[in-house]
């Protein structure tokens, strides 16, 4: 999950992130964390892409630019990205709905507070609209079933919109995909959505589709076991939540 921390403390930088990883660690621990932290709203900004992150933290107290007016130029570039303010004042939790704030922290908070506010955020709903973007082709995750390549073509199969062919290296795609637990390489040039397999039947993934994929005679322990270690962190997940 992509994370920016825009505060001009660097002890608050820092408490977001040890609670953000203690967060993941007890609620998603499959969940890979990139987090990127900024001293003010310009130098965000600078550097800024829409589709960049999933949840953006944000402090209202900054010198120059404020908490409130970096949201609104955020907004002008990307209108779904989450975000959430963590500040000192009760004073601007109305202007935050102006921004379509997620959620609103006051400082100092307790871990148990953070915890909360993310957990209304809802993060299965950050997680459903993730994609890849393959030659301006923006693909849902969630829509994937499974992708292999034959010759030079990786092709991506999906749930709604069938096969989906680009012209590229499966590598790319690959290293796209593998930073996201339900992707498990079968053999070499072919990858599964866990999300879709409705069990395993032999040397194959049976999909939700009826599809069957083989996987590998040799790799088959080690197949095994990060399906079945998927299975377990994702009904883990379901209970703690």
């Amino acid at each position: 999950m992509n994370i920016a921390i825009i505060d001009d403390l660097a002890e608050c930088r820092s408490d977001i992130q040890s609670c953000l990883h203690r967060f993941f660690k007890q609620h998603y621990a499959m969940e890979s964390l990139c987090t990127k932290e900024f001293s003010c709203g310009e130098n965000f900004l600078s550097a800024f892409r829409k589709d960049a992150y999933d949840l953006i933290f944000i402090d209202q107290y900054m010198q120059s630019l404020s908490g409130i007016d970096t949201a609104k130029k955020i907004r002008e570039i990307d209108q779904l990205v989450t975000l959430v303010f963590i500040t000192t004042s009760k004073e601007h939790a109305i202007d935050s709905y102006q921004v379509r704030a997620s959620g609103y922290l006051l400082k100092p908070f307790s871990y148990e507070a953070f915890e909360h506010t993310l957990l209304l955020l809802g993060i299965e709903k950050l997680r459903n609209a993730r994609f890849i973007c393959i030659q301006n082709e923006k693909i849902l995750l969630r829509e994937i079933l499974w992708c292999d390549v034959s010759g030079h073509y990786v092709h991506i199969h999906t749930q709604e919109r069938g096969n989906l062919r680009c012209r590229t290296r499966f590598a790319e795609v690959a290293d796209m995909l593998l930073d996201y637990p339900q992707f498990l390489p079968c053999y070499k040039g072919c990858l599964v959505n866990l999300d879709h397999v409705e069990r395993l039947d032999e040397l194959c993934f049976v999909l939700t589709s009826g599809d069957r994929i083989l996987f590998s005679k040799r790799e088959r322990k080690k197949i095994e076991n990060g399906y079945h270690t998927y299975l377990f962190q994702k009904a883990r997940e379901e209970e703690l939540l």
